[in-house]
């Protein structure tokens, strides 16, 4: 399985009221799915995209990557740092609660 990411162009097969395959990008990636904005199809499906709203949710074993955007890589030392962050902040906030209940009494 491929790994999707939000502006892929991807191509998907057809289904419900779609007669025939179509073309589009990723806009949110799921688990197992992908919502996808259709961008070429077939003309005689006009009816069907125009009825889907011109998206789809595919599943991803079904889609077809065709162009990936550019992917860029997440260095670890930033996770680590930004969960650091959000543990003193949230302890931060916590000591603050208990330091406003006191006050009120």
């Amino acid at each position: 399985m491929a790994d999707f990411e939000i502006g892929d162009l991807v191509k998907a097969k057809k289904f419900g009221p779609m007669d025939h395959d179509f073309t589009g990008i990723v806009e949110k990636v799921y688990n197992n799915s992908i919502m996808i904005s259709i961008q070429d199809f077939d003309p005689s499906d006009k009816n069907g995209v125009n009825e889907l709203n011109s998206r789809a949710v595919i599943r991803q074993s079904e889609a077809k990557m065709i162009k990936a955007v550019p992917r860029t890589e997440k260095a670890d030392d930033e996770d680590e740092d930004d969960d650091e962050k959000s543990s003193k902040s949230s302890a931060d906030s916590k000591a603050t609660k208990k330091s406003s209940k006191k006050a009120d009494k």
